[in-house]
């Protein structure tokens, strides 16, 4: 679906904080207000995400785990960067991102507060940005949905209906994805396929538990450092780096 899951994801797999500031901003995790929409009637579960992005030939570019936690609109996404593998992530890069404190990455999606939050447990450090205005506006203003179904596959054992999914916004902007609702599981979206740019970005979804997940997952811990913009935080994290150094 277009501007579901952006390519922006690629920019987790950065391995260093002059990376992390030439990016342009924060990087993200295909969080936004239009994949809510994919999950129906559910609006809490916990469950295990793997991401794959494939280019125009099919051929896998990127993979990396997910923790995925949704309670009602907000959405936490706990990532491993060390388990990403593909363009962009090298053994050397990954051990470097350990060394720094930065293997750990978790985006929490707040459209009730109009953020996003992203934090990096070892440093105890938060960057907080504003939602952008297109995300607000698809928070304000429900979309319209039409589902199509192409036809019945299994996937891990689940019997799937494969539909397709098209949503129009307040402007009548159309975005679209394939997903396979699995009908033992409430129809829940085992996996969502969506198009961007010629790439394919896939969310495969297992252990789905639909138990509600403790709604302090979903708040910034105590004791954490705040910054308003990634350039900020990696500022900031490089004077403590370079202190660090200089004490040596």
């Amino acid at each position: 679906m277009k501007k579901l899951l952006p390519a922006a994801l690629l920019a987790l797999t950065l391995s260093g904080f002059t990376g992390l500031a030439q990016m342009g901003g924060p990087p993200k995790t295909g969080i936004n207000a239009a994949l809510t929409k994919l999950f129906g009637s559910t609006t809490a579960f916990t469950a295990r995400c793997d991401v794959r992005l494939l280019d125009s030939n099919q051929k896998e570019k990127m993979s990396m785990p997910m923790e995925f936690s949704l309670l009602d609109s907000k959405i936490r996404a706990e990532i491993d960067m060390t388990q990403i593998k593909g363009q962009g992530m090298s053994a050397e890069q990954a051990a470097q991102l350990k060394v720094m404190g930065m293997e750990r990455v978790i985006s929490i999606f707040r459209p009730d507060k109009k953020t996003q939050e992203l934090l990096f447990p070892a440093m105890q450090a938060c960057v907080s940005m504003p939602l952008p205005k297109e995300e607000l506006n698809a928070i304000e203003k429900e979309p319209a949905m039409e589902k199509s179904v192409l036809g019945k596959e299994t996937l891990d054992g689940h019997p799937c209906e494969k539909r397709k999914v098209i949503l129009t916004d307040a402007n009548g902007k159309k975005s679209e994805a394939l997903v396979w609702a699995a009908t033992d599981l409430k129809e829940f979206p085992l996996q969502i396929q969506t198009t961007e740019k010629g790439d394919t970005v896939i969310l495969r979804y297992s252990n789905v538990q639909f138990a509600k997940p403790d709604a302090k997952l979903f708040e910034l811990p105590t004791g954490y450092k705040s910054y308003d913009s990634m350039e900020a935080f990696t500022f900031a994290m490089m004077q403590k780096m370079m202190g660090g150094a200089g004490r040596n």
